[in-house]
């Protein structure tokens, strides 16, 4: 199977309809590149094993498989790609984090797993993060402790919020140039 697909994990309270993800699969699809918005489970109350076996169940990995994880979406995948230890050409990870969020310790779950960022690494060569200084959901120096720790490039918006549609992100650019150029 060589045609390239994305998918893309929503976070904490979200869905598959919330936000820039629509407009992204339907300018990703106009070049030809699959894309799959996962509903995770019961986002207003996210279970680490039940997001960990949602993506089992609906991953198909090839060798051109690449991942969009937005919030709580990014350390779900982390979890995903670590325990099975898997590959993936490249993630892109907006609003991420690594650490507890002070404010929503309803998602602390998460955090308990060891994450082998070696591993990631080396299974995943191709790693960008996201994130916006002006971030009222996850603290904008978490995602930056992200991407410092997988070793990712970062791009920093300035008034991005935490890139929901209220913050105006219905439609997302930025992410989508740096997807064409890694896809």
């Amino acid at each position: 199977m060589n045609t390239k697909q994305v998918y893309i994990i929503h976070g904490y309270m979200a869905s598959v309809k919330d936000h820039w993800f629509d407009w992204i699969k339907a300018e990703l699809e106009k070049e030809e590149i699959r894309v799959h918005i996962l509903a995770m489970p019961d986002s207003s109350k996210p279970q680490p094993e039940a997001w960990i076996n949602h993506l089992k169940e609906n991953v198909v990995l090839h060798e051109h498989t690449y991942f969009v994880g937005h919030s709580l979406g990014c350390i779900s995948l982390l979890l995903f790609l670590n325990r099975y230890q898997l590959k993936a050409n490249g993630m892109v990870l907006v609003a991420g984090f690594l650490e507890k969020l002070k404010d929503i310790p309803e998602l602390d779950g998460f955090l308990v797993e060891q994450i082998s960022i070696p591993l990631l690494m080396n299974n995943v060569p191709k790693r960008l993060v996201l994130g916006a200084v002006d971030d009222y959901i996850v603290p904008f120096d978490l995602t930056k402790k992200l991407a410092e720790a997988l070793e990712a490039p970062l791009i920093t918006v300035p008034n991005g919020g935490h890139f929901l549609g209220k913050d105006d992100f219905k439609e997302f650019p930025a992410l989508l140039e740096e997807l064409k150029k890694m896809v």
